[in-house]
């Protein structure tokens, strides 16, 4: 090899790793949800399933968690069969998701079935 070639390999391995280390250290991190938590931002809440139930018009999930005064939404396409079929009302449950607004009330959406988990 000659030598701008090492020097381009070795360039363009510092650019690859990078743009790695700028994927991970940078990416969303949820935190607690409260009352100031705002639109869009990514949340997690824990606690009891007091309710589950699909819409009727749908196959919608709604959850009602207890320690929050909001509801847990989750589309038939990002699971919602699936968290219904795994979880039980009395389970306490970690899950993550963004803050939407629905109808002028806040909700928690979540985006994938594996970011609901027992605990």
């Amino acid at each position: 090899m000659q030598k701008e070639e090492k020097i381009m390999v070795v360039l363009l391995s510092m650019a690859v790793l990078s743009l790695i280390i700028g994927y991970f250290g940078f990416a969303p991190v949820a935190s607690a949800y409260s009352p100031e938590s705002k639109v869009g931002d990514n949340i997690y809440v824990q606690g009891t399933i007091l309710q589950k139930q699909m819409t009727a018009k749908g196959d919608n999930l709604l959850l009602t968690i207890s320690n929050i005064n909001i509801k847990v939404f989750i589309s038939r396409d990002n699971g919602a069969k699936e968290v219904y079929n795994a979880i039980e009302k009395g389970d306490k449950v970690r899950i993550e998701g963004k803050v939407a607004q629905y109808k002028n009330a806040l909700e928690i959406v979540v985006e994938n079935a594996k970011d609901v988990k027992k605990i």
